[in-house]
């Protein structure tokens, strides 16, 4: 059985699952590269009434996909000639959910499926992002230990940001019109780090990059060559500028929040030392010091 498994997906949730699938639309002709045992595949089709092709590398996993799609085609996708396998099929959606980062060669099969998308047709993705504070910080303590899942699963060929993805997807001959991520605050990902064993001006010079907290992008990409309707990309590009800003702002805020609590610390510090005994009694002492000082002036 694949380790990429998981039981049931909350289609409203906040996972990189649950935000592409909201992307996917409903009654759609999808391929689905590396749809593991299918259940992102049963969600498309018996909540989204879509139709599924699966394409998988694990021969398991495959048979169990086969359960939740119309077609599954068990094979490596570096080593498939798409034009004999998928004939002259072309899809409305192809989604990559969390496969680019295990390829050698993700723009060449971006590339390659490009002639199988209907004419309004779109690339969605999942892909991590090696940026995320957790794996900045275990650089700095010079760690970089590969896990069974997440950030640096052990499958991982590519690591990605948010500018690599960009330029894979234009070198491959696709636009991006619209970003999500999925937020992960670093305590709760399978590094638990512990922010407060660090200096507040290190994680602030990390925060200050905005995608800190990123721990998956989810993306939407159409071929440049597609003759979209201009309204409708300026619309698209509106909407992603907007997320970009919403985006910033929420930063913003949080660090904002994040300085008002650190002076709230510091204000009951204070305030401690002011009410403790030990400030109370040395207070004679205090004014006497600031007096002999005037006197020396």
């Amino acid at each position: 059985m694949s380790k990429y498994h998981i039981q049931e997906i909350e289609l409203n949730g906040e996972s990189s699952h649950a935000k592409l699938l909201k992307l996917v639309g409903t009654n759609k002709k999808v391929l689905e590269m590396g749809c593991a045992t299918g259940y992102v595949s049963k969600m498309m089709k018996e909540k989204l009434n879509c139709y599924v092709t699966g394409i998988e590398i694990d021969p398991d996993a495959a048979k169990e996909a086969e359960k939740h799609c119309e077609k599954v085609i068990v094979g490596d996708i570096e080593e498939m000639d798409f034009s004999t396998t998928l004939g002259k099929e072309r899809f409305d959606v192809i989604t990559f959910g969390d496969v680019l980062e295990h390829l050698n060669d993700p723009s060449k099969i971006l590339k390659a499926l490009y002639p199988f998308l209907v004419d309004d047709g779109y690339i969605l993705a999942s892909i991590p992002n090696i940026a995320h504070i957790s794996v900045a910080l275990e650089l700095l303590e010079g760690k970089f230990e590969y896990r069974s899942l997440g950030l640096l699963d052990d499958t991982h060929i590519r690591f990605f940001t948010k500018k690599s993805i960009l330029s894979l997807f234009r070198k491959a001959g696709y636009e991006i019109v619209f970003w999500d991520r999925v937020i992960v605050r670093p305590e709760d990902t399978e590094f638990q780090t512990a922010l407060e064993s660090y200096p507040y001006s290190l994680l602030s010079f990390f925060e200050a990059g905005n995608e800190c907290l990123t721990y998956q992008f989810i993306v939407k990409a159409i071929p440049y060559a597609l003759n979209r309707n201009l309204e409708e990309l300026q619309s698209e590009w509106k909407n992603t500028i907007l997320q970009e800003l919403r985006d910033k702002l929420a930063d913003k805020e949080r660090q904002m929040r994040d300085i008002k609590r650190e002076l709230d610390d510091k204000k009951r510090e204070l305030e401690t030392v002011y009410n403790s005994y030990s400030w109370r009694i040395t207070a004679p002492l205090r004014w006497l010091n600031g007096k002999l000082f005037k006197l020396k002036k």
